[in-house]
């Protein structure tokens, strides 16, 4: 069973706004969180607390790198 991925879209103070991938925006709180989590992470939750997921965090970077990269370049 593949686990539910949450996506950073911002962080504002003490709380971290994710987004689920199907429009569903919430907020939780900095410390549910393990690890320094940054804008563009991509999270996992185990035991009620939320883990990045470094290796699709670095995944969808570079996705997003090479579609920028395909925007500038003629």
């Amino acid at each position: 069973m593949e686990q539910d991925r949450y996506i950073v879209d911002r962080i504002e103070e003490n709380y971290v706004v994710l987004e689920n991938g199907k429009d569903n925006v919430f907020n939780v709180k900095k410390s549910d969180i393990i690890g320094n989590v940054k804008e563009g992470d991509i999270l996992y939750i185990k035991n009620n607390l939320y883990f990045i997921d470094e290796k699709a965090t670095k995944m969808r970077k570079e996705e997003i790198d090479n579609l920028m990269k395909g925007l500038w370049e003629e």
